[in-house]
């Protein structure tokens, strides 16, 4: 039997001083057992298993990361000396050695997340392991799940967001108290701990998500809690309004909350909330929040409202290199507007380098989907083209423009057309990426028609949607849309 890993924990309070050794041991024939040793530091300890049959690494690999965490949360202190076991590169190495997957790309996000140190000589990844993680709970790959835990709480926040977001698509219950502790953590940011919360609740079992769903009831103020257990949603939805028509900001954080209860009585408040309310401050942040989760559990109701305003509505203020300080009245010094904005009291939100950003994520979320042949492409294309309509077309507009032709030292002229619903990019993304007759040109800010095509041309006979094959495979979807769009673009 060969030593491949060697926790020791030490706890001391009061009379108690106890030590606890976590052993993760290689039996050979790719069979491993987690053995643990407990008692009095200085005396004889006794020892146990957590593995009365061998298992796979990865397995071992769970059942070990599970015991340390569940001893740490109870107030041991990790005294592990250096020397005494293999380091976690080495333990990722054979966890990666034994993981079996037949596609390539999987193997080499498995690499990725394994040898992140640059010196490995498999470490030839071009992706950080922060992208590799997140690439991971993408494409849904379980066997990263034990790479993936063992990165917990390396202090980067960036990172521990990434981690709880990919255990939430490629982990199962066993990951549960890794997630649970990272929430629970004191020291543990806010933005982590909502994805983390999230995942946890994803991979929760009904009645452990209807106990999540009460522990968050009981933080929202006595005024809503007291609107919920009425059953009535409408007295809830103003009661909501009220708490809400007010200029302390901290109390829009009651959004978030609202939506991680998300039940019968308050969803017909929050989604009439998201249709309506200005992408202003204090609403803003709170919305951005929710369009983040919304994306996380491909909810096509949430994601498509929120998708539709970003796409139709324009920003607050316009950001540009030029206006990247401003004057501060109390230190009178010029300081970076990003201070500023990141404020939580901030006046100004959803400038356009922000609507900007969104719109291109939430393309590259339907793009991810589509490209990987998921269901939820349907799903969450159909409900963002059901939010738009006729009255959103513009009228088409067509542009002279001039440029200079050196070769024959003369002004020569161009023209350059833009249909109704040229400015809607989401919009254009779903129905024309494969069109022979608009195109999206890098930085622009819409669809423009290309040259051999004007508005009011016949339209072509060919297929222009995005991901036509995943469309025909789901006829009911275009069903849907004949029977209940309200936009004359979305019928053709």
């Amino acid at each position: 039997m060969k030593l491949i890993k060697r926790t020791t924990l030490h706890y001391q309070a009061g009379n108690s001083d106890k030590i606890y050794e976590v052993d993760l041991c290689d039996l050979g024939n790719e069979q491993y057992i987690v053995n643990f040793r407990y008692g009095r530091r200085g005396q004889t300890l006794k020892e146990s298993s957590k593995t009365p049959q061998p298992v796979a690494l990865a397995k071992a690999q769970q059942v070990f990361d599970q015991l340390v965490g569940s001893k740490l949360k109870k107030g041991y202190q990790d005294v592990t000396e250096a020397s005494s076991s293999q380091t976690q590169q080495e333990v990722n190495d054979l966890i990666s050695s034994n993981l079996v997957t037949k596609d390539p790309r999987h193997q080499a996000i498995l690499n990725a997340i394994a040898y992140a140190n640059p010196d490995s000589s498999k470490g030839s990844s071009k992706w950080s392991q922060t992208r590799a993680i997140w690439r991971a709970g993408e494409l849904k790959i379980r066997e990263a799940t034990p790479l993936i835990i063992p990165l917990i709480g390396t202090d980067q926040p960036l990172k521990d967001y990434c981690i709880a977001w990919a255990l939430g698509w490629c982990g199962d219950q066993d990951v549960i108290p890794h997630l649970q502790r990272l929430y629970e953590t004191p020291s543990t940011p806010d933005f982590v701990k909502r994805i983390a919360w999230e995942a946890w609740m994803k991979l929760c079992d009904p009645s452990t998500q209807e106990r999540l769903r009460s522990q968050q009831i009981e933080q929202l103020p006595a005024e809503l809690q007291s609107q919920i257990e009425t059953d009535n949603p409408a007295d809830f939805s103003n009661a909501l309004l009220t708490y809400l028509d007010s200029n302390d900001y901290t109390r829009f954080g009651v959004l978030d909350t609202l939506y991680q209860i998300n039940n019968a009585q308050v969803r017909p408040a929050l989604l009439n909330l998201l249709r309506t309310a200005p992408l202003r401050p204090n609403y803003f942040k709170a919305i951005r929040h929710i369009f983040k989760i919304a994306e996380y559990r491909q909810d096509a109701e949430v994601f498509g409202i929120i998708a539709y305003r970003l796409d139709t509505e324009p920003p607050m203020f316009r950001q540009s290199y030029w206006h990247r300080y401003y004057w501060d009245r109390n230190s009178r010094k010029y300081l970076p507007r990003s201070n500023y904005l990141g404020s939580p009291d901030a006046k100004r939100a959803y400038s356009n380098v922000t609507r900007d950003y969104l719109r291109r994520r939430v393309w590259r979320t339907l793009r991810k989907l589509g490209e990987e042949c998921d269901w939820n492409y349907i799903n969450l294309a159909l409900e963002i083209l059901l939010q738009y309509s006729d009255s959103d077309a513009v009228p088409a507009r067509t542009s002279t423009l001039y440029r200079w032709n050196y070769s024959n030292g003369r002004r020569s002229s161009y023209t350059r057309n833009w249909d109704s619903y040229a400015g809607y990019l989401t919009f254009n993304h779903i129905l024309y990426t494969n069109s022979p007759r608009y195109l999206l040109m890098p930085n622009n800010q819409a669809w423009r028609c290309r040259e051999n095509y004007k508005p009011g041309d016949p339209e072509p006979d060919g297929r222009e949607e995005a991901f036509p094959k995943l469309w025909e495979q789901h006829p009911e979807a275009l069903l849907q849309l004949l029977l209940e769009s309200q936009c004359h673009q979305v019928h053709q």
